[in-house]
């Protein structure tokens, strides 16, 4: 193992980095992952450091509306020009292309333009912030008369009051902006030249904008294997880095609580499990737990038939009265297996990692839908090769956020994923309100929608026109089929 010192990333210049930030490629990377924050990455196509600091705090609210957050792209790539509306403001704006980013930025220009006592200016700010237009408009008056002594026009003290009043809502100071554009930085180099320790610490603290289903999918992309859970090789809480693959840890188990998994790990230090009857006998987990285990796949390591895993598990608790709040009232099973209890398949395991992980191991979640029709749709991978057209995709909702529009309307962003890549699509309101509904039924959709490419060529916004259940399509998934391994007790 190698130390990295991310103290030493000065002069923050790695281009391969600043590629992977600038196409995109950031998901996992705390502060830029969001599908905002991935845009205007990919929208600025992001080269340096200052412009990753500055995109930290106009992202947020009070320092741009989508189209400043369009004309900040487009300014940072010489593709707009730079209006100064006076030569006051150009040392105050100058690293943020002549617009208002950071909340200090509105004390800077009322004292530079203005000549505004601070303390007024930051009432100013914090009025701005809380949208209180009753004293900003008290301190529109005050604003003026102190530009006027400083002898600037009318004509200039209405179009830098104009540029005040577009900062509504809180954004960051440049201090707070730039600890977070930093870490950025750091997290980015660990993914591009650490991914597997990466993600995996990522899937563990499990605090990023996306759910584990998504990142573990990002770990597909990076050819990074997930292993399933296993009592023998397993951490009880962390995902541990395991030749190429991370190995999923047994906490995230559904129904197998903290204490068990800690346990297990315990006695395998101790000495490792020869066979199951070894991890029951020393383990003892109640029926409930077992169940869980054994559905996962974490016991496979001992018998790759889990049906007779499973009947080899009843037959010793039955016999021995070792399951907790169970009593041996009737004779042991037999050891020979009865016919009509049939081995789960491929599918079914997937099903059973769904429902326990959130996510699958042992396979692609899309390998739950078989009856899907590739060919109908476009890779997701390959949608930038498709500007200004009409497309149809399908994918797995990974990722879904409803929001208010400007007009008061409720819209719904979403994110799917196939086998080449995700995408994050938006449903405006009139969208939104005819296929909403589908849309929180269904974990598999077919999407229809207009590829509208940025003005640098480095990427697009996908909004939908039409979703519709892919056919053939059931919609059941996971849910599909009952478990005969299930409900065991």
């Amino acid at each position: 193992t190698s130390s990295l010192d991310l103290e030493r990333l000065a002069p923050w210049e790695d281009p391969e980095v600043w590629k992977m930030i600038g196409s995109g490629g950031a998901r996992g990377v705390h502060h830029v992952e969001s599908p905002a924050m991935t845009t205007l990455n990919r929208m600025c196509r992001t080269q340096d450091i200052d412009c990753l600091i500055a995109i930290v705090s106009v992202i947020r609210p009070g320092a741009a509306n989508e189209l400043k957050k369009e004309e900040f792209a487009r300014r940072y790539q010489g593709l707009s020009p730079i209006p100064c509306l006076h030569p006051s403001l150009e040392p105050v704006l100058r690293s943020t292309f002549g617009l208002i980013a950071y909340e200090e930025h509105v004390l800077q220009i009322c004292e530079a333009f203005a000549g505004l006592d601070v303390g007024r200016a930051d009432v100013l700010r914090r009025s701005l912030i809380k949208q209180d237009m009753i004293t900003v408009e008290r301190l529109g008056h005050e604003f003026a008369r102190a530009a006027r002594e400083k002898g600037r026009t009318p004509e200039e003290i209405a179009k830098v009051w104009s540029l005040l009043l577009g900062f509504q809502g809180y954004a960051f100071c440049r201090a707070h902006s730039t600890a977070y554009g930093v870490e950025a930085y750091q997290a980015a180099v660990l993914k591009r030249y650490h991914p597997r320790e990466f993600l995996a610490a990522v899937l563990t603290h499990g605090k990023g904008f996306y759910s584990r289903l998504a990142y573990t999918l990002e770990c597909r992309r990076l050819g990074i294997p997930i292993l399933p859970p296993n009592v023998s090789r397993s951490d009880s809480h962390v995902f541990l880095p395991e030749a190429e693959s991370i190995r999923v840890p047994l906490a995230v188990i559904r129904d197998v609580g903290d204490a068990l998994p800690r346990r297990i790990v315990q006695e395998r230090n101790l000495r490792p499990f020869d066979s199951l009857i070894d991890f029951l006998e020393r383990v003892g987990p109640d029926a409930g737990a077992m169940g869980s285990l054994l559905r996962a796949g974490a016991l496979d390591g001992f018998q790759p038939s889990r049906t007779r895993l499973f009947w080899d598990w009843r037959r010793y608790g039955t016999f021995q009265g070792k399951l907790k709040g169970e009593l041996p009232m009737f004779a042991p099973p037999p050891k020979a297996l009865p016919g009509q209890l049939e081995e789960p398949g491929r599918i079914q395991k997937l099903r059973d990692e769904m429902e326990l992980l959130g996510f699958t191991a042992s396979g692609h979640p899309l390998d739950l839908y078989p009856e899907i029709d590739w060919n109908r749709y476009i890779p997701i991978a390959e949608l930038g090769q498709h500007p200004g057209r009409w497309v149809r995709i399908c994918g797995l909702i990974v990722a879904e956020r409803s929001h208010r529009q400007s007009d008061g309307r409720f819209m719904k962003f979403l994110t799917l994923a196939d086998r080449t890549g995700m995408v994050e699509t938006e449903l405006f309101a009139d969208a939104y309100h005819r296929w909403g509904a589908v849309t929180a039924r269904q974990p598999v959709l077919e999407i229809s929608g207009r590829v509208e490419p940025f003005a640098n060529g480095n990427g697009f916004t996908l909004e939908t026109k039409k979703v519709e259940i892919s056919q053939p399509f059931s919609g059941k998934g996971w849910r599909e089929k009952p478990n005969p391994l299930r409900n065991p007790a």
